[in-house]
């Protein structure tokens, strides 16, 4: 399944120290197919693969959760646009 995460960046330097390596090395089983980043001091949004929405959540949230608010969406494969 697809997942696609926002993240509201409220301490810039913290959130992309941990993202730096939470981006780049995700667990087996979880893959990030894209990171947009839309205003880099405020707003990032990305595409993973993972088992469950759950997953990546478990994943991101201890070390994304303080420095930015995160919300997560699990893609509906049947209208999404391919």
């Amino acid at each position: 399944m697809y997942v696609i995460t926002e993240h509201e960046i409220l301490d810039p330097e913290a959130f992309w120290h941990q993202a730096s390596g939470v981006f780049t090395h995700p667990p087996h089983g979880i893959r990030l197919h894209t990171a947009m980043v839309v205003e880099r001091e405020t707003l990032c949004q990305c595409m993973w693969e993972s088992a469950s929405l759950d997953a990546v959540r478990d994943y991101l949230e201890p070390a994304l959760g303080k420095a930015s608010n995160n919300t997560y969406g699990e893609v509906d494969p049947d209208i999404a646009i391919r």
